[in-house]
């Protein structure tokens, strides 16, 4: 059963309740719609092979809209009794108990872990009176998703034997998404973010295909707690993974979780159909949206989740 962290000062650094408002008051939906081709918008008609346009009428053609010129794509793992966990948590038990040739419908009684499989972490799950999901807004469940892809880091350490449960430093987070590692410690609230505001940075490790097998549990990547202050400071208020979590297995006190959740954010964990099984490809790429509401668990500290992805535009992309 995983711990939470011991000490306050994640990554090294002082985080004080000025940081949390700051993190609070960016919530809006201000920057979603300039997502690289993934787009809300107004109501209109788009028809193209792969292409997902869903519009809903309203008074004087004004309903709303969503575009997705890439597709759309189911995030979330299939849900069973061998789905990944924490060691300690809940089993997850699926009885039927009731079927259409008995009774003339069917119901399943299920007893899981509030964090088993794909699943969205609040607040509360490591900050003591923290927000939980039921607390949650519609607007901090939908992000423009920008991704790092560490995996041909893990081939490189992996083939010279070395661990590969390394931390991704600022330095490395900024490389990976071309911002400066070095911006004002202390910015002004009302300047210009260098990440979209209210966007999810998504570890993406090749872990996916483990899941639900001991192989998932193995030394695994993740963030350090300074990268994600960082990365929180420049807009962030989300982090994704396909793994248990966004947190190195070196790193025993969960720094990576701790500091999203201390800011007032959020982790989606446990992601699936980030890489095309065939290619190798990422299939979620900077750019696309993501939209993952929990079920609103009164005072919960997670639910499960399927997210769903919306993909911009893929043609001409050699990725």
């Amino acid at each position: 059963m995983r711990n939470a962290p011991m000490e306050p000062n994640a990554g090294g650094r002082n985080m004080s309740a000025e940081n949390t408002t700051r993190a609070r008051t960016r919530r809006s939906t201000t920057g979603l719609a300039a997502a690289a081709g993934a787009f809300l918008m107004g109501a209109g008609a788009v028809s193209a092979m792969g292409h997902f346009l869903f519009t809903a009428d309203g008074p004087n053609a004004s309903g709303a809209a969503l575009a997705c010129p890439g597709g759309i794509s189911r995030l979330g793992h299939v849900l069973n009794e061998d789905a990944s966990m924490f060691r300690g948590d809940p089993k997850t038990k699926i009885r039927v108990v009731a079927t259409v040739s008995k009774y003339g419908y069917m119901v399943e009684k299920i007893t899981i872990g509030s964090h088993t499989g794909t699943h969205l972490d609040a607040p509360a799950h490591f900050i003591e009176n923290g927000r939980a999901v039921d607390e949650l807004n519609a607007d901090e469940l939908v992000w423009p998703v920008y991704v790092i892809d560490v995996r041909g880091r893990m081939a490189e350490l992996a083939a010279a034997d070395d661990p590969v449960d390394f931390q991704l430093s600022v330095e490395d987070v900024a490389a990976a998404l071309g911002l400066d590692p070095d911006p004002d410690p202390d910015p002004d609230p009302e300047a210009k973010e260098e990440l979209q505001p209210n966007s999810i940075v998504v570890l993406v490790t090749g872990f996916e295909d483990d899941f639900g097998t001991e192989a998932y549990h193995n030394p695994i990547p993740g963030f350090s707690g300074a990268a994600v202050e960082y990365l929180f400071r420049q807009g962030a208020t989300a982090l994704g993974t396909d793994n248990l979590g966004p947190d190195a297995s070196s790193d025993r006190e969960y720094r990576a979780t701790y500091t999203a959740l201390f800011l007032d954010g959020v982790v989606v964990a446990d992601l699936n159909n980030l890489v095309d099984d065939v290619t190798g490809r990422l299939t979620l790429r900077t750019g696309d949206l993501m939209i993952a509401s929990p079920v609103a668990l009164e005072n919960g500290s997670a639910f499960l989740v399927d997210p769903l992805a919306c993909h911009g535009n893929r043609s001409g992309d050699a990725n």
